[in-house]
């Protein structure tokens, strides 16, 4: 097994856990397979997947987890592509891209607005915000017709914290300064 915050000494997965609801032990497959996802060591499609089988053991409903991993799956159709005169670094940027794939933007949606507001914000201000932003995303899946229960605001709390880390990461000094010669 590899080190993991969330691997308790006899194997249980406590993000598995969490969200099936019921006692969930992770191989050493699932937690290398958990530790390659672009969102390791949290809710991603292994955590998830292996939600749903211990459930189906136990004979516990699975609908509402096999809902969220049909989200998690990229579509046929071809990501959305953003124009690099358009792109502004932040975690509002970085939650839009990661959420493109299986959630679209709407007439109706404040999407743009919101994506924006959490690039002012920067890392720090999202991070004391976070509740807010977990509850912008609460109403846009229950708009949306998807799960929007507790299990969504744990899924929801990740992807949040999964897009500062990557912002952060990406600019460890902050966000660059435009570039008047693109303006150009």
């Amino acid at each position: 097994m590899i080190h993991c915050p969330h691997l308790t000494n006899n194997n249980r997965c406590e993000v598995a856990t969490q969200i099936a609801e019921c006692n969930v032990r992770a191989s050493a497959a699932a937690c290398e397979a958990c530790q390659s996802d672009d969102n390791p060591q949290a809710v991603n499609v292994v955590t998830i997947g292996m939600a749903i089988v211990h459930r189906k053991r136990l004979k516990k409903p699975t609908s509402q987890l096999q809902r969220v991993l049909e989200n998690y799956l990229p579509e046929i159709e071809p990501a959305t592509t953003f124009k690099i005169s358009a792109y502004r670094p932040g975690p509002g940027s970085e939650l839009k891209k990661m959420l493109a794939w299986f959630a679209r933007p709407s007439e109706s949606c404040n999407c743009e607005t919101r994506a924006d507001t959490m690039n002012d914000w920067g890392a720090d201000g999202c991070r004391q915000n976070l509740d807010t932003i977990v509850e912008w995303l609460m109403e846009e899946a229950e708009q949306r017709g998807m799960p929007h229960g507790k299990f969504t605001r744990v899924v929801a709390k990740s992807l949040v914290a999964t897009a500062i880390r990557r912002y952060e990461r990406k600019f460890p000094d902050g966000p660059p300064e435009p570039d008047d010669e693109e303006d150009r």
